[in-house]
């Protein structure tokens, strides 16, 4: 009765009328609760708080999840920029983004953009590595990153291997910084 969405997203639904959590298993590894951003290791059966509101959702270390805004119908809004939930783990771990047209087979042809990201984690480094394939171009220019769970404050960060100033990629005073989609190595050092 809980299942995983992808290869990193866990759900796990409340079937009972007016719970308030239920037991549920969280597989072997790290898993952040998508809704504290609190960290829990698996491989264990546990007790989950779960609101009327609030189904719990747990995200896999490493994992890139993409945010897309709410909308009534598939292209009722042009997309500015993506948002891309990057949650840390120490470690390496892949994720993947597909976009193409929506509509029609163009993607047959080559009409189609599929984002290969590997994710790298140290002690006091983050990289994420970039691999693109496809003709298909997004109307949206930047990536708005989130990024979940750094163990350590944001020093330093170089794009394509050039270091840039923190203001260049508007940092917020948090975690979340605006970059190009079109890089193929973030890597971000900690004091």
């Amino acid at each position: 009765d809980e299942f995983i969405f992808g290869e990193q997203i866990l759900v796990c639904p409340i079937q009972e009328p007016n719970a308030k959590g239920r037991r549920m298993y969280i597989p072997r590894g790290r898993w952040y609760d998508y809704w504290t951003n609190e960290t829990l290791v698996g491989g264990t059966e546990k007790w989950v708080d779960a609101d009327i509101d609030k189904i719990p959702i747990f995200i896999k270390e490493g994992a890139i999840i993409p945010k897309y805004p709410v909308q009534q119908y598939v292209g009722e809004l042009k997309l500015e920029e993506l948002q891309l939930d990057v949650y840390y783990k120490n470690g390496i771990e892949s994720s993947m983004i597909y976009e193409d047209a929506e509509d029609g087979y163009d993607y047959v042809k080559g009409e189609y953009s599929l984002r290969n990201f590997k994710l790298i984690g140290k002690e006091k480094e983050l990289i994420l590595q970039q691999f693109k394939d496809g003709n298909y171009v997004t109307s949206y220019e930047t990536f708005k990153l989130n990024l979940m769970g750094l163990p350590f404050k944001i020093k330093s960060i170089q794009l394509d291997n050039e270091a840039i100033a923190l203001k260049d990629v508007k940092m917020n005073g948090s975690n979340t910084l605006h970059v190009t989609k079109e890089f193929s190595v973030l890597h971000i050092l900690g004091k």
